[in-house]
């Protein structure tokens, strides 16, 4: 009895050490669980137009042990652009979009077989023109970016689709999310009836005009011709009190004054 007890203990052992024999089952592929820590790690700069940069993230596998993530595809998409006065989606008709890639505003990624724990980093290129809408010197704009991944767990067909905000209309989204006390805040059997299983973040990254150091040295001049005659004026009308600065100005009065007889002279010829 004793030695068929210690048997079983060794073959449980055997079964739990060993790699691919043992898989713990993900009855809910969507839950935020495992679905909020899938992409992160997001570089989302502010650039000038006509400027590319790289646009980058991790995909992390967060499905635990023996659980992995097999024939991942990936679908990223600029959709949105904003600025504190307007809100324009990026369709056909959106003008000089930024483009991922120097292709399109949305591109499709096969990331392949991502193991339980590994984390993939995704760079992309994001090109933008001159004339690439964006916004004001005082009104910056942002362009949201949405995600669309599906993939299957090795072993199981079963399909799971993952999607951002931005893969939803405003009448879905409305639907899907609830803030109303008592409620849930996602509707996950509506959600499940669009063919969705979890949901992931959007991102973004904003475009700004710099706005030019001339305005700025105006500025600081004026000031400093305003602080000038503010001197000037106390200096006059208080005679013999700082006989110093009195002599100066009287001076530069004179200097003036001087330059002021030569230029007149110069228009009479």
């Amino acid at each position: 009895m004793r030695l068929g007890t210690r048997a079983v203990a060794a073959a449980l052992c055997v079964m739990v050490l060993l790699p691919g024999y043992v898989r713990a089952e993900v009855d809910d592929p969507g839950a935020p669980q495992y679905t909020n820590s899938i992409l992160g790690g997001f570089r989302t700069p502010v650039i000038e137009p006509g400027d590319d940069f790289e646009f980058s993230f991790n995909v992390t596998n967060s499905y635990g042990f023996n659980n992995n993530m097999t024939d991942v595809r990936l679908t990223i998409g600029v959709y949105r652009y904003a600025t504190e006065e307007r809100i324009r989606n990026v369709t056909e008709d959106f003008k000089k979009p930024p483009l991922i890639e120097g292709v399109s505003p949305e591109m499709s990624y096969e990331l392949g077989a991502i193991t339980f724990g590994e984390t993939v980093r995704v760079n992309l290129t994001i090109e933008t023109k001159k004339d690439t809408p964006h916004g004001s010197y005082f009104s910056q704009s942002t362009y949201f970016v949405r995600f669309n991944m599906t993939f299957t767990f090795e072993d199981d067909d079963s399909l799971v689709v993952l999607k951002s905000r931005g893969c939803f209309t405003d009448q879905e989204w409305d639907n899907i999310t609830s803030f109303e006390p008592g409620e849930e805040i996602v509707n996950r059997t509506y959600m499940k009836s669009l063919g969705v299983d979890g949901l992931l973040p959007d991102s973004s990254f904003g475009i700004k005009v710099p706005i030019p150091t001339w305005p700025l040295g105006v500025i600081v001049a004026g000031c400093a011709g305003l602080s000038l005659m503010a001197l000037y004026y106390f200096t006059m009308d208080n005679p013999g009190k700082y006989p110093g600065l009195e002599k100066r100005f009287y001076y530069l009065r004179g200097k003036l004054q001087e330059s002021w007889g030569k230029l007149k002279d110069r228009r009479r010829k």
